[in-house]
């Protein structure tokens, strides 16, 4: 890491996901060895249901700790929202939560307790992605947006939706989700 620090710097901002590789001890060394770094993120680190081992994290750390795994619907979201509120970030997918209505209902308890939003997805339609982007551009704390599943795909049955220009997701002008069959 420290090669890295000398190299970069704070020039290039990065995003990590461990998807749960690592115990406390080694979460905290690596943000001690990241320390120097632009490091917008670090998602899921610890395994599901860990997050209690988080009990005093460092505000400025914690607004870093993006949960993932350990966020499926409400129930998960008000316990994590508790203090010591282990995550700073909630990483919502879709497809996870049950929908828009799921998604919805943590991105509330999220700006209730001051945590931001990382709106994600997995390898998915078109519509999925584009009605996932319509709720983050609903909700005043989402922070980031990592919604490129739909790139994965070898075919879809739509077409439309969203639009990407310059490496920036849109809402397309059309009515609805702006999608067409394919």
């Amino acid at each position: 890491m420290a090669k890295l620090t000398k190299q970069f710097g704070n020039k290039m901002r990065t995003r990590e996901d461990a998807n749960q590789g690592y115990d406390l001890a080694q979460l905290k060394n690596f943000m001690e060895e990241t320390k120097y770094l632009a490091m917008e993120l670090i998602e899921q680190r610890l395994k599901v249901d860990k997050e209690n081992e988080l009990t005093s994290p460092h505000k400025t750390e914690r607004k870093k700790l993006a949960a993932d795994k350990s966020l499926s619907d409400a129930a998960s979201a008000l316990r994590l929202s508790r203090w010591p509120m282990p995550y700073g970030i909630f990483n919502i997918k879709l497809m996870k939560c049950g929908g828009i209505r799921g998604a919805r209902e943590i991105a509330i308890i999220a700006a209730a307790a001051d945590i931001n939003l990382f709106w994600g997805c997995n390898d998915e339609s078109i519509v999925s992605i584009t009605a996932a982007l319509h709720a983050a551009f609903s909700c005043s704390n989402t922070k980031y947006l990592d919604l490129d599943g739909s790139f994965d795909l070898g075919s879809d049955l739509v077409t439309g939706g969203f639009i990407l220009k310059d490496g920036y997701l849109y809402c397309s002008d059309e009515s609805g989700l702006g999608v067409r069959r394919g």
